[in-house]
């Protein structure tokens, strides 16, 4: 028989009452967890594990679930800027509720009745409700972005991804339409999008020979990188600046984004790409007349 903590483990650090009696926890084997302190009640009928992160204790203190941008934030999908904890409370729920977690972190609660249920966690909302509450909590950019995000991650697939669009709200179905699901990041959809809709020739994605995928190409003569967070750290420098040698090495100029310069500082990182994009444009008339290179062409 296995432990109430090695349990409640296995449900990912938080358990029901009900959930450990269908695996064969007894009253007995959890009271003796709780008394030797490998399990602490959250609330009447909800127990944690030691690993319980903040996020899981503070959903349980509040009989909620993990839902919306926090939930996708676990899976790595792309939420924006947003940080704030969110929570499914039941559609009922009555009493007052704090504001903000321990850390002064604001909470955001959703009341609605779930569009997605599934009930393989006591803690926190399917993927499919959570990718649907956060498509109504974020802006249409970061919403492309997070819908593009959520397959990439391979948290969701691309027809449960479209089962959540025909329900979005109208003010995506533009953004819809142009869902491509090519995207290395949610950072990488929103620079293509932004470009595009500045009348850019972008392609995502490009295969080239000696270099790898290139996140995006933008009139077929400069490369975009866009460094996510995550990428950040020694490991990447040598390969990164590898890359970047070989692209220039095939005639084509190579820009790398951070986070900052597109999330923060998009005006001034737009207009040293269309200097760049620009530049390299005459180059290219300059070594090849009139004729127009295309992404697939060798240089």
């Amino acid at each position: 028989m296995h432990s109430a903590a090695s349990v409640i483990c296995s449900l990912g650090h938080v358990a029901t009452t009900a959930e450990l009696r269908r695996r064969g926890v007894s009253p007995g084997a959890l009271r003796d967890a709780l008394a030797g302190g490998a399990v602490t009640r959250a609330v009447r009928g909800v127990y944690v594990c030691a690993h319980a992160d903040p996020d899981q204790r503070t959903a349980t203190a509040a009989l909620g679930r993990i839902s919306c941008l926090s939930a996708l934030r676990r899976a790595g999908v792309w939420t924006g800027l947003d940080r704030s904890l969110h929570l499914q409370l039941p559609p009922h729920a009555r009493g007052d509720r704090p504001a903000a977690d321990r850390n002064g972190r604001p909470i955001h609660y959703h009341w609605a009745v779930p569009r997605f249920p599934d009930s393989r966690r006591s803690w926190l909302v399917s993927p499919m409700e959570a990718l649907w509450q956060a498509i109504r909590c974020l802006d249409e950019e970061n919403a492309i972005a997070c819908l593009e995000s959520a397959v990439h991650e391979r948290l969701l697939t691309v027809d449960e991804v479209r089962r959540v669009c025909a329900r979005a709200p109208a003010r995506l179905q533009r953004g819809i339409r142009e869902l491509e699901f090519t995207a290395g990041s949610g950072m990488e959809t929103i620079v293509r999008r932004r470009l595009r809709h500045a009348g850019y020739t972008v392609v995502a994605q490009v295969q080239v020979t000696g270099v790898g995928d290139e996140d995006l190409l933008v009139e077929d003569c400069v490369a975009l990188e866009t460094d996510g967070e995550k990428w950040h750290g020694p490991d990447r420098f040598h390969f990164d600046r590898n890359r970047d040698l070989k692209t220039e090495g095939l005639g084509r100029r190579a820009l790398r984004l951070t986070h900052d310069q597109v999330m923060y500082d998009w005006e001034t990182t737009f207009l040293s790409i269309t200097r760049v994009v620009d530049d390299a444009k005459r180059e290219q008339t300059r070594r090849f007349g009139r004729v127009i290179l295309r992404a697939d062409d060798p240089l």
